[in-house]
C-alpha cells in the first residue's frame, strides 16, 4: 500500500467522516448540543434520541451509494449508531463527555478496524497462510486499534472537548497511520 501514510490516505472518506463526527462531538463539550447541531444544519434534532442524531450525522456524512471506502466509513458510523440504539432511549442533549468520546472512539476503531480487513481481503497486505496465526493478529489488531485510539485520545487531553476544532483531522490521521504501521509490522513478522 506504500506504506502507512499512504494507506492513511487511501481512507480519506472515512478520516473526513470521523473528522466530521469528531467536531460535532467537540462543538457539543464545548458550545452545548444544540450550537453544535446548528453547526451542522440538524438543529430540528436537539432532544432526539442520540441514536437518530448519529443516523442523520451518518446520512450527512457518507451517503449511501459511494465508494468501498466510504462504504466502509458508513458501515463505521452505522454499526455506532446501532450500538447506541441498544442502548436505550439516551436523548443526544443528555448524553455525557464520556458517552460522546466512548461513541467517537468507537466509530473510529471500526473505520480502521474494517479497511484493514478489507485491503488484507484485497490481498494488499499479506497475511500467513496459517489460520491461527491469522486470527492472533486479528486479535492483537482489534486490540491495538482499540489501545491506540484510547491512548492518542488520552494524550490529547482525554476529551473532545481538549482537541481544536481544527486539530481533529490531524488526529483522525495520525491514528490511521499507527494503525496501518502495526499490521505492516505484525503481517512481516507472521
Amino acid at each position: 500500500m506504500g506504506g502507512a501514510r499512504n494507506a492513511a490516505r487511501a481512507m480519506a472518506p472515512s478520516r473526513r467522516v470521523m473528522t466530521g463526527l469528531g467536531q460535532l462531538l467537540g462543538q457539543v463539550a464545548q458550545n452545548g448540543p444544540a450550537a453544535a447541531l446548528r453547526v451542522f444544519n440538524l438543529q430540528s434534532l436537539v432532544g432526539a434520541p442520540i441514536a437518530d442524531v448519529f443516523l442523520a450525522l451518518t446520512d450527512l456524512l457518507c451517503p449511501d451509494g459511494g465508494t468501498i471506502d466510504e462504504a466502509i466509513a458508513r458501515n463505521a458510523m452505522l454499526e455506532t449508531v446501532g450500538e447506541l440504539g441498544a442502548a436505550g432511549d439516551l436523548r443526544f442533549d443528555g448524553a455525557t463527555p464520556d458517552v460522546l468520546d466512548a461513541v467517537f472512539i468507537g466509530a473510529l476503531a471500526r473505520s480502521i478496524e474494517t479497511k484493514l480487513f478489507n485491503e488484507i481481503g484485497g490481498r494488499s497486505i499479506r497475511l500467513p497462510t496459517d489460520v491461527a496465526a491469522v486470527e492472533i493478529i486479528q486479535r492483537t489488531l482489534h486490540d491495538f486499534i482499540q489501545g491506540t485510539v484510547r491512548d492518542r485520545f488520552a494524550a490529547a487531553g482525554g476529551t473532545l472537548a481538549s482537541v481544536p476544532y481544527a486539530g481533529v483531522e490531524a488526529f483522525v490521521q495520525a491514528i490511521y497511520e499507527q494503525s496501518f504501521e502495526l499490521i505492516r509490522i505484525l503481517g512481516d513478522s507472521a
